[in-house]
């Protein structure tokens, strides 16, 4: 076998080096099932989009109506159905949305690994895959029936797929393509994937092809994108005239025009917008200079923000920038610059709306991955310089990597705490108060 063969082949991460990563998925899947079981019921905040958007469209299409949240596609709620469905859930569709979100977060921590092992080596992934699960609110939303985890697990997984070179080229755009659909079909800004895979597929030449063979894998991961996709497309168009239809132009509105909704940027605020404007060329016509001009701030805004511990603890964060430019200087590779626009893309998207940490899952994964990484390229760096030989020297790392676990685990233990403290315990006792009211008002009226 060549070195080239071999370094494609990249053994670390292969069987049976999976069973440290896939006992660390058990560990995981009991801690957060400890933890579900103590939220029996939806919470305030962002798990109100569940009883009101999510479980209704998972019933309407279920009943083959056409859903109502105009936000979102209609991947999630689907989904949530065929499970409730098969689960015989049916009737309590928060269940299985809980349970989705904590099998997704499970498979998640799998994909990290598999992602930053192929990147940067196992022990890397190893590390990657611990700090993402146990990183800021990413274990409370690992919880909650929302959409958050569920489009993670997509991106993810559509990264995996397109970075394997043990799959034929072929087969991984179309897989990809395909992923990448329902990627878009979950949230639409899931966009920044097919943008950041092309730009792969043609600039940076992934599959070593001419510009014929690259246009030729390019029109296959379109092709397999819109299999996926159209069949929401079509739908969309014939409801509303438009297969991109969505109205999220309102979070745009409340993002760039504060004054017009008091700075709010709850669902109060997009609903008191719907008469001002009716799409994207109303948002930004209203004031396209000062849009312009306030975009950049909101950049800057956005990656200031992405060093709260509600994502990642901050010695996370600076270690993870460092880690990109030492991978920019001593891991250049196709597969680190494509995660790396994939990730710049997503920040760039993103800037356009304001800031929940739930947004930013996918960039806390590459946080997680490059703090990892930036752990241990000094070393290696050292000893490429005939530096610091000596066996020992390898506990440095290990000391700062376990540092931000203790501090990460230590900040989310807090945040979940917090969310389960939180949550309208209230409903129970009205519960068995109506049970109680309702029992003895039937005995009187049988006696």
């Amino acid at each position: 076998m060549t070195s080239q063969q071999s370094s494609r082949r990249n053994p670390q991460w292969e069987n049976p080096q999976f069973i440290l990563p896939l006992l660390i998925c058990l560990i995981h899947l009991l801690a957060l099932i400890y933890i579900a079981r103590q939220h029996p019921f939806g919470n305030y905040a962002t798990e109100t989009d569940f009883y009101h958007f999510y479980a209704p469209d998972a019933e309407r299409l279920a009943a083959g109506q056409f859903p109502q949240n105009t936000y979102q596609g209609p991947g999630y709620p689907a989904t949530l159905a065929l499970v409730a469905k098969l689960a015989g859930t049916s009737g309590d569709l928060f269940t299985a949305g809980k349970w989705m979100s904590v099998v997704c977060a499970v498979l998640c921590g799998l994909l990290v690994f598999a992602l930053f092992a192929r990147l940067f080596g196992y022990w890397v992934g190893v590390g990657a895959q611990l700090l993402a699960v146990g990183s800021g609110e990413f274990p409370q939303f690992s919880i909650n029936a929302a959409t958050d985890v569920f489009f993670l697990l997509l991106c993810l997984a559509a990264l995996v797929v397109f970075t394997d070179e043990r799959i034929a080229p072929r087969w991984r755009v179309a897989l990809g393509g395909a992923l990448a659909g329902a990627v878009y079909l979950t949230r639409y800004n899931g966009l920044f994937l097919p943008t950041a895979c092309l730009i792969g597929i043609t600039l940076l030449d992934f599959f070593k092809r001419g510009w014929r063979g690259r246009l030729a894998l390019s029109a296959i991961y379109v092709a397999l994108f819109l299999v996926v996709s159209s069949p929401w497309l079509i739908a969309n168009y014939k409801r509303h005239g438009s297969p991109l239809y969505n109205t999220n132009y309102l979070n745009l509105a409340t993002e760039f025009y504060p004054e017009l909704v008091a700075n709010k940027t709850n669902q109060d605020a997009t609903r008191s917008l719907e008469e001002r404007f009716h799409s994207f060329g109303d948002v930004i016509g209203y004031d396209p200079g000062r849009l312009m001009a306030r975009y950049p701030a909101s950049l800057y805004e956005s990656l200031r923000d992405s060093f709260k511990e509600t994502l990642v603890n901050q010695w996370v964060a600076w270690m993870a920038w460092l880690g990109v430019l030492a991978a920019l200087v001593r891991r250049r590779s196709k597969n680190v610059a494509l995660v790396l626009i994939a990730g710049a893309l997503y920040l760039l998207l993103m800037a356009l709306n304001h800031w929940e940490t739930r947004y930013y899952f996918f960039v806390m994964v590459l946080y997680a991955g490059f703090a990892i990484f930036a752990a241990t390229a000094w070393l290696e760096a050292a000893r490429s310089l005939g530096w610091l030989k000596n066996r020992a020297f390898a506990l440095i790392p290990v000391a700062m990597v376990a540092a931000m676990l203790a501090f990460s685990l230590a900040e989310s233990r807090k945040d979940v705490a917090r969310f389960l403290e939180s949550q309208p315990t209230e409903i129970i006792a009205a519960r068995d108060g109506c049970k109680n009211t309702c029992t003895h008002a039937i005995k009187n009226a049988v006696t």
